[in-house]
């Protein structure tokens, strides 16, 4: 990554097309229903719009789209600052192993205190090592189990 031009920026409409490449690579890779390549065009105008609580990030190397990030801001009743969710973080593989993830991440939380966001939270595969080695690196693991209820 030395000397390379890195560039981290909020998604924009010209960006379309190199969100949908790596977008339709992670949605492969996680193996995700029909459903979710179908839902492309609404996930995107919410990704682009102000008023949505869906928020988007591309990382650009050497000009070329190496990564995403999709952040959800929520309420928290314990505090009047929002959480923000990391629901996506997609680094292409021929941009892995360089250091993008961490500094997407570190990207991340400069905004969020900047924006006066309360914290940050992700998930990841427990088979996901790779990704938990940086995790465990930069921030602490959240005690509290998850549950999940599929209503359809």
């Amino acid at each position: 990554m030395d000397g390379e031009a890195i560039e981290i920026g909020r998604l924009a409409a010209a960006d379309r097309a190199d969100w949908e490449v790596l977008w339709h690579e992670n949605l492969r890779h996680f193996r995700a229903p029909d459903v979710a390549f179908a839902d492309l065009p609404v996930i995107w105008q919410r990704l682009l719009d102000p008023a949505e609580p869906l928020h988007g990030w591309l990382v650009r190397v050497e000009g070329r789209p190496a990564g995403l990030a999709h952040v959800v801001l929520r309420q928290h009743t314990f505090s009047a600052r929002p959480v923000a969710i990391l629901e996506d973080l997609w680094i292409a593989p021929f941009a892995r192993r360089r250091g993008l993830g961490e500094r997407l991440i570190a990207h991340l939380a400069e905004v969020g205190r900047a924006a006066g966001w309360r914290r940050i939270e992700w998930e990841t595969e427990a088979h996901n090592h790779a990704a938990q080695r940086l995790y465990d690196r930069i921030a602490a693991p959240d005690p509290a189990r998850r549950y999940r209820l599929v209503l359809g």
